[in-house]
């Protein structure tokens, strides 16, 4: 049985995914969460990182495949 990998992402970094997944923009993302659009390239720079993805493609797929929206 293959393990589920572990991601570790804050609950911001989880908000930031949240975003990605409903289809929103850096700029929708910063403005519901109340952050700068700087502040939300550097946290997508850090969950790209952690996931080992390279796009909001990837980390979406990841996201849902590994449910990512709810840990």
């Amino acid at each position: 049985m293959a393990k589920t990998p572990r991601f570790d992402l804050t609950p911001r970094e989880r908000d930031v995914v949240r975003g990605v997944l409903a289809g929103q923009t850096n700029r929708e993302i910063a403005s519901a969460l109340g952050l700068s659009v700087q502040t939300v390239k550097n946290v997508l720079s850090m969950v790209y990182l952690k996931c080992h993805v390279r796009n909001r493609l990837e980390l979406a797929l990841l996201a849902v495949r590994h449910d990512l929206r709810s840990r």
